[in-house]
């Protein structure tokens, strides 16, 4: 595996790891090399010291080429230097990431498509019952993007061989699993207790009789301050519909949290998760994620996109009429 560094660096190693197992080299002219086989594919984390974090991927036996780019930002009013895998030549794995993301995107439009995924998993973890990409698929659609039901799902996690699945995905998957238990489709959303930017504590269960959209986010969350303009659309598009957003932020930082709402116009009920213990409980591991309610407190909706959400509501907005 060859490696080659883009950006301002001081390090003279780059390490390498994966499963129980590390490993370094040394950089000259910002590239390294390292030697050796692995028995089946892994996870693998690529890692220098003057960085805040480690990319991950797939190491296989193939003459893989890492480009990375190292630059530094400002997270939680602090400037850190992150590392980026630009590109990967070489790798078989990433044919396979590839295959999956052209189903999915050629098919996602289609009314069939959770038939049709479960359908075209079905054979690809068959074939790729060892690889780290079918355990990372299903705890994805586990934990993030709930397009497939329990059976379905459980049903493809007995073909994988487990024994050689990454553990971080039997984890997540497993996670994502007791979250369709609690809060899946059809089940009543818990009721929960936080503080508003004013102190105010606010309870989900006054919002009862109302449709409610609870939209998790946070101030230095790019795409979800991005959405915020047309989640203020939909609001005043469906002010009649008694329909309420409520936003739960996971900010450490209450000012910034403060801030961003003024200055994206948030009108609605804004909350505070500051330790992330309601998202934790749920098991959300990634934002903005939202689950639409509908008067009753019933989950009718989870990880929807805003053209979902609009149409749920226009026909509830039909029904009322």
């Amino acid at each position: 595996m060859r490696g080659t560094v883009k950006g301002d660096i001081t390090d003279d190693f780059a390490y390498l790891y994966y499963n129980d197992i590390q490993d370094s080299v040394k950089i000259v002219n910002k590239q390294f090399e390292f030697k050796g086989t692995v028995n089946d594919t892994v996870v693998a984390k690529i890692y220098l010291q003057s960085a805040a974090n480690a990319p991950q991927f797939y190491l296989e036996n193939n003459n893989i080429a890492l480009n990375i780019s190292v630059e530094k930002i400002l997270k939680d009013g602090k400037s850190i230097q992150t590392m980026h895998i630009d590109s990967i030549k070489g790798s078989y794995s990433l044919e396979l990431q590839k295959q999956y993301l052209n189903f999915y995107q050629s098919n996602t439009s289609k009314k069939d498509f959770s038939k049709l995924l479960y359908s075209e998993l079905t054979v690809f973890f068959n074939k790729h019952r060892t690889h780290p990409f079918s355990g990372a698929i299903l705890a994805e659609l586990a934990l993030v993007n709930p397009i497939l039901n329990k059976e379905q799902l459980t049903t493809l996690y007995s073909i994988l061989d487990t024994t050689k699945q990454d553990s971080q995905y039997l984890n997540l998957y497993k996670k994502g699993i007791e979250k369709l238990d609690t809060y899946a489709v059809g089940k009543p959303f818990l009721d929960f207790e936080l503080q508003n930017q004013n102190g105010n504590t606010v309870h989900l269960k006054e919002y009862k009789g109302k449709i409610v959209l609870i939209d998790f986010w946070a101030s230095w969350c790019a795409p979800c301050r991005k959405k915020n303009p047309e989640l203020i659309d939909l609001k005043q598009q469906f002010a009649a519909a008694n329909f309420e957003i409520i936003g739960i932020s996971r900010d450490k930082n209450k000012k910034q949290w403060i801030s961003a709402i003024a200055k994206d116009k948030l009108d609605w009920v804004n909350l505070l998760d500051e330790d992330q213990k309601m998202e934790n409980t749920m098991g959300i591991e990634n934002i903005p994620y939202n689950y639409l309610l509908d008067e009753k407190g019933i989950i009718i909706g989870v990880n929807l996109d805003l053209k979902d959400i609009k149409q749920i509501l226009s026909d509830v907005t039909k029904k009322q009429k």
